[in-house]
């Protein structure tokens, strides 16, 4: 599904390309023909003397007019598929996109949810409102069969659209030089039905609701640990500072999790859980708030097993004073969702109780 065009922007932009293409043929063969011809016609053995040239008006305006026209149809080819680009239908669900050295992460705000995949329903305009951070590089959003690309420039919000016609999984790339692993930037979108997207995001909810039983947590072998799949985790977000072995040093001042001393705050479970959570001011060490408390939990377990010493014991105060501060624990209420008519209903109902 690379290359096949999965939208009407698509369509648009190969149509541009189409014309782009097959004008410059055209013009580079007719260049090519005419140079040809007049190689031979006025070769040195045809014409020993040279000759003075004067201007022919008809063949200049003539050469002038046709390539302005042909300059001018290609922009107005060009722009119809840019216009559809940048006009964003009002209806567009509404996606938040960070870009980071070296991952994609995308929130759903409606709902809550966070993801390293991209989910969007089948049929419908989907709005990708772009950041990165103002201490990042700049990357780029590439979804090769949709044709769109826009930068993430940092400290500057950006944004584009689009609309999947067929259910399935499409690639996407960081389409500008990042730096170390900008080759590894890679993720997917994937297009479900209505239903299938309806039921992904119920279970994406039930997921991030589900309280967090710190005994359970603090256990690298429970089993909702193990769920978390924490090795996915750690090649997604950890892997290209810290390396496949923990042991750091990829870029600058990236913690070495083999040693037992030097760390910022320590090697214990709730100190690996703040700095992932709050990440560490003045460093590259950025939050990864985004990621559910489970998830967390679960790659502090993956950091904390690299320790080649003494592998530090966390007291009963530590662990409490991180319940405390995290609300770890604590009940979230799903947000309750009902579709636009009968939310307009509603508030014209309320409108006539006022009058």
């Amino acid at each position: 599904m690379l290359f096949l065009a999965q939208s009407e922007i698509a369509r648009e932009v190969d149509n541009a390309f189409a014309w782009i293409g097959g004008i410059s043929v055209v013009l580079l063969v007719g260049i090519t023909i005419a140079m040809i011809y007049f190689v031979v016609r006025f070769r040195r053995g045809r014409n020993p003397k040279p000759t003075q040239i004067e201007g022919n008006t008809k063949l200049e305006v003539t050469w002038i007019v046709i390539p302005t026209v042909l300059v001018l149809f290609m922009f107005y080819k060009g722009y119809g598929g840019f216009k559809m680009m940048r006009n964003v239908p009002g209806d567009a669900m509404v996606v938040e996109v960070q870009a980071a050295q070296w991952y994609w992460s995308f929130h759903y705000p409606r709902q809550g949810i966070t993801s390293d995949k991209l989910y969007a329903p089948v049929d419908r305009p989907v709005k990708l409102e772009l950041h990165a951070a103002e201490d990042d590089v700049v990357h780029s959003f590439y979804l090769p069969a949709f044709r769109v690309k826009e930068d993430c420039v940092p400290g500057r919000d950006t944004y584009l659209w689009f609309q999947a016609e067929k259910e399935g999984t499409y690639n996407v790339f960081c389409a500008e030089y990042c730096g170390l692993d900008h080759s590894s930037m890679i993720t997917e979108l994937v297009v479900l039905s209505d239903e299938g997207y309806d039921q992904w995001i119920e279970e994406q909810l039930a997921l991030k609701n589900k309280p967090v039983e710190i005994e359970v947590a603090m256990d690298p072998e429970s089993e909702d640990i193990k769920a978390c799949d924490a090795p996915t985790l750690y090649a997604t977000y950890c892997i290209s500072c810290h390396g496949p072995e923990g042991r750091g040093g990829l870029i600058e001042d990236a913690r070495d999790f083999t040693a037992p001393v030097g760390w910022k705050r320590s090697a214990k479970i709730p100190d690996i859980f703040r700095t992932l959570s709050e990440g560490i001011e003045g460093t590259r060490m950025r939050s990864f708030v985004n990621l559910r408390p489970w998830d967390r939990f679960a790659l502090a377990h993956y950091v904390a097993a690299f320790n080649q010493g003494p592998k530090p014991t966390s007291s009963e105060e530590e662990i409490a004073k991180l319940v405390e501060d995290y609300r770890i624990g604590e009940v979230v209420e799903a947000a309750q969702t009902i579709p636009v008519e009968e939310a307009m209903r509603l508030i014209a109902e309320e409108a006539g109780r006022g009058e």
